[in-house]
């Protein structure tokens, strides 16, 4: 008798206890919320990249042309960024790539897009290209974190998306290379696959974060020697 009244109690309510016994909480800072992965408190210190940045990579510059990490850039025309990798945005893209937390796509995709849509070189573009993961690595993670990213900016920008690039090498994790041993780390790690031309198209690059960009900036290289016209990037996070 006492389980068919369970079965009769509305979805509601087993939702209402869930959360009183498992209530959210923000990824950040632990705090209860209702909804949502992140509080409204940490949202706000969310910070954008603002002018000057550097023509290459997005990143904010001052008194100077270039980045310290684009002064000598041949293949990456131009690119942009939607958040600075600084807290507490390190924090939930660690979250988004490491932590299964792919609904976090929607909120960096739609940021990534809306940049895109209002920006002089970006939004004329031909295609967006995710950065590959190597097949061990994704079949791991069980998705790429720049795809998810590609498939939400093409939604709402109508770009279609190309995955043309393919990883060969089993990278080593950029996390504590310095600029140096990340360009080594990544040297010859992709190549255009075969059967596609990209030959005099404009292409962005897309990825959840660009620290000295030697990833981004490698891919641009292959997509340049394979005939590419343009190579812009966008990511959701840079450092600074």
């Amino acid at each position: 008798m006492r389980k068919n009244m369970l079965l009769k109690l509305p979805l509601w309510f087993f939702n209402h206890l869930l959360n009183f016994v498992l209530p959210n909480s923000c990824i950040v800072c632990g705090k209860e919320i209702e909804q949502n992965l992140v509080c409204n408190d940490c949202l706000n210190l969310i910070v954008h990249p603002e002018s000057p940045l550097c023509p290459h990579c997005g990143r904010p510059i001052e008194n100077v042309k270039t980045c310290i990490f684009c002064r000598f850039e041949k293949n990456l025309d131009y690119g942009r960024a939607f958040t600075l990798y600084v807290p507490p945005v390190d924090k939930i893209i660690h979250h988004f790539k490491y932590r299964g937390k792919t609904i976090l796509a929607d909120f960096f995709g739609l940021g990534m897009s809306g940049i895109l849509k209002n920006d002089f070189y970006l939004h004329d573009a031909d295609y967006l290209t995710p950065v590959p993961l190597f097949w061990w690595k994704k079949l791991r993670r069980t998705y790429n974190q720049a795809e998810l990213l590609s498939k939400i900016i093409n939604k709402e920008s109508g770009i279609p998306v190309l995955n043309c690039l393919v990883r060969v090498k089993n990278t080593r994790t950029q996390t504590r290379l310095d600029h140096k041993k990340r360009q080594e780390n990544v040297k010859n790690a992709f190549r255009l696959k075969k059967g596609i031309s990209i030959r005099n198209k404009k292409i962005i690059i897309i990825d959840d974060v660009m620290t000295t960009g030697a990833t981004i900036k490698e891919c641009a290289r292959v997509l340049k020697e394979n005939g590419a016209e343009e190579v812009y990037s966008l990511v959701g996070a840079i450092t600074h």
